[in-house]
């Protein structure tokens, strides 16, 4: 799919996104310099403090007053500090909030075909750890920015006021950040930059992968350190980590070097100048506070400009998903004249190149069950998914009602297709919310939907009944149990059209009897399409679709496939002999 190209970049980009935020971060900003601005006059209070003293007949009384405007600046410069973090932080966790929820939106209406070409490490890594990073930029980093840039300038031209000699020389350090960052953070360090966000990645799923492979692993006597894939991608991202310190040392070692002893130039030439009466002892000891002091926050500056250079590539990926084009969705809700759904022509490519199904042409009446059968990779599962809009269809049209799938809103599509996953899921929440998900139904609904999954028994046996969590205190349940739980939202849910995908592929036979007892509940009055690899569930089925490497081979009833489909006799042989076959 093609991007829309955003011509704004890294943090110009980010404060785009932040939207109406961005009025809290200016006052924010604002309150930082003036905080800066603060902070600066106890230092210049302190230099009026000494020519008084200096004097031959010193006023005690006018002593003492600038002592207090000197607490009493400070004092406001901490509050308006506090204040200035306070406003930043809300603007960050709003920003976040926001954030991740555009995401998770926008991640919920994209294809499936681009989510199944995006690693499960990728999504972490832009959802948690580049928002993250953003929180600690805008809530921190921005605050510190603004501190940084405002109280060298203000200093710098205070100094100047003093003696422009002695401001030159203080003036240096600022001379070495412009020219030293460029190097630290630029040029080749941005493909380092660049690839350590690969290699973040790459461990990310990694790690994903090792989690989700720990019981093979224990099973095989497999440590982390035999996980290929984990340990190479650890080694790589350290390898890069590693690589970026070493390219970027020599010049951070010059700044350090330069900026921790900057007190020099300005001891040397205020001495010759003090010793030359070119300069009053209250002067000098302003510029050896001031003119090495300001120097603290360049340090912070050049410590944010590898957090920034992440930062950056972060956005750009967050910005890159945001971009991705959604499916199309009306937002006019249609009236389908029945439930019908027909497959006029259709054909779809994962990759708009190597065609999974080719000029598929079928009917499935409402109130009939109708099965898809094939070999391994004969593109069944890909046919329900369509009907679902988990993708679109490159060529051709997938009609409900006699109406495109494509003209209904995505939200009415959804209310009228329920589809049973062949692997089932639940969320670490109670039993009762894993039926009822947040669809606006009763409590006795819910549990009427429990009973005709044949769930209910169990559920009521465990500690807390419906309010048990899943997940916790050791309870969880087989793949069979899990199954019905998915039956029990499709029937609670009660769409027209059902999609079953092989529900009973993980089960024991005392679950897929059960199951099989709330199949016949299901699918009262819908239009079902069964994706079916066990050919004995589907032999009273109204119609059978074969597919056979993308394209329907033929069609009918069981006993006339029987006779006149070579791939489904076949097929048909072989799950005889299986279930013959005795160890």
């Amino acid at each position: 799919m093609k991007e829309k190209v955003n011509k704004k970049k890294g943090i110009v980009r980010l404060l785009e996104i932040a939207g109406a935020r961005k009025i809290t971060l200016f006052f924010s900003g604002l309150l930082a310099i003036l905080h800066a601005f603060l902070s600066l006059i106890p230092y210049v209070i302190v230099f009026y403090i000494i020519k008084e003293l200096t004097k031959q007949d010193i006023n005690f009384t006018l002593t003492k007053t600038y002592i207090i405007y000197a607490i009493i600046a400070a004092i406001l410069s901490m509050f308006l500090l506090f204040l200035s973090g306070i406003l930043s932080h809300i603007a960050a966790y709003n920003i976040l909030f926001e954030l991740r929820k555009y995401i998770a939106d926008k991640v919920g209406n994209l294809p499936m075909g681009y989510l199944s070409n995006y690693n499960s490490g990728a999504l972490k890594k832009i959802l948690a750890d580049d928002v993250e990073r953003i929180e600690n930029f805008i809530a921190h980093q921005i605050p510190d920015f603004v501190k940084g840039v405002s109280l060298p300038i203000l200093t710098i031209i205070f100094l100047f006021t003093q003696d422009w000699r002695l401001a030159l020389i203080s003036f240096l350090p600022l001379v070495v950040l412009v020219v030293l960052l460029p190097k630290m953070y630029g040029g080749k360090n941005k493909k380092l930059i660049q690839d350590y966000h690969q290699s973040l990645e790459d461990m990310n799923a990694g790690i994903v992968e090792y989690v989700r492979a720990m019981p093979v692993m224990k099973i095989f006597g497999q440590s982390a350190e035999t996980f290929d894939k984990y340990g190479n991608t650890v080694k790589k991202f350290n390898g890069f980590v590693g690589e970026w310190i070493k390219k970027s040392t020599p010049s951070f070692a010059i700044f350090m070097s330069f900026t921790s002893n900057a007190m020099l130039p300005v001891l040397v030439l205020g001495l010759y100048l003090y010793f030359n009466n070119g300069l009053s002892l209250s002067t000098f000891l302003l510029f050896l506070i001031l003119g090495t002091g300001y120097i603290k926050p360049l340090f912070v500056l050049s410590n944010m400009g590898m957090q920034i250079s992440i930062i950056n590539r972060g956005v750009e990926q967050i910005d890159s998903l945001l971009s991705k084009n959604e499916l199309k969705n009306n937002s006019v809700k249609l009236s389908p004249n029945n439930y019908n759904v027909i497959f006029r022509d259709v054909s779809f490519a994962y990759d708009e190149k190597n065609l999974v199904l080719n000029n598929i042409n079928f009917e499935l009446k409402e109130n009939t069950i109708t099965a898809i059968v094939g070999p391994s990779g004969a593109g069944k599962t890909t046919l329900g998914q369509l009907l679902s809009r988990f993708w679109d269809v490159l060529d051709g049209t997938i009609e409900i009602g006699e109406i495109d799938i494509k003209k209904y809103p995505i939200e009415q599509l959804m209310e009228m297709v329920s589809f049973v996953f062949q692997e089932s899921f639940m969320f670490q929440q109670s039993m009762y919310d894993n039926i009822k998900m947040d669809m606006n139904k009763t409590r006795k609904e819910v549990e009427n939907a429990a009973k005709a999954a044949q769930i209910h028994d169990l559920i009521v046996s465990l500690p807390n009944g419906y309010e048990t969590m899943f997940g916790q205190s050791g309870v969880h349940l087989s793949g069979g149990e899990q199954q019905r739980f998915q039956l029990a939202r499709a029937i609670l849910k009660n769409a027209p059209i059902l999609i079953l995908d092989e529900a009973t592929a993980f089960a024991d036979p005392e679950n897929e009897y059960k199951i099989q007892i709330a199949f016949n509940e299901l699918i009262k009055n819908k239009s079902v399409l069964i994706v079916a690899h066990r050919l004995s569930t589907i032999t009273n089925a109204d119609q059978i679709i074969v597919l056979d490497k993308g394209k329907i081979v033929s069609e009918g009833k069981h006993d006339q496939l029987l006779e006149k489909s070579s791939v489904y006799n076949r097929m048909w042989n072989a799950h005889i002999r299986a279930k013959d076959f005795v160890m």
